[in-house]
């Protein structure tokens, strides 16, 4: 009888509505501020921050990070693929022109 009481309770939790969350900027958060903002939402909303660690060019030490809420790196995704693409299509004649 517990563990059903227990199961609709986590149920009821599971369809709670989530309380509405302004955008933040995350380049001027600390990254305290962003793992506190990060602890009230599920990985997959669009305003949870993720932030990517990479080495500068030409040190062994400094690191550089980019934080972005998961709305932010699907839009730079896209337009980079777009320009990409749009690359891709635009020298793709001359490519085609000179093989053969």
């Amino acid at each position: 009888m517990i563990a059903v009481a227990m199961a609709l309770a986590g149920a009821q939790l599971a369809t709670a509505p989530i309380a509405p969350v302004d955008e933040p900027d995350p380049k001027q958060m600390s990254r305290a501020d962003i793992r506190k903002f990060n602890a009230v939402l599920a990985r997959d909303h669009p305003y949870y921050i993720r932030c990517e660690k990479r080495s500068e060019t030409g040190s062994l030490v400094k690191k550089l990070y980019s934080c972005r809420t998961n709305e932010q790196w699907q839009k730079a995704d896209a337009v980079g693929n777009d320009a990409a693409r749009e690359m891709g299509d635009h020298f793709a004649p001359k490519f085609m022109s000179q093989s053969g």
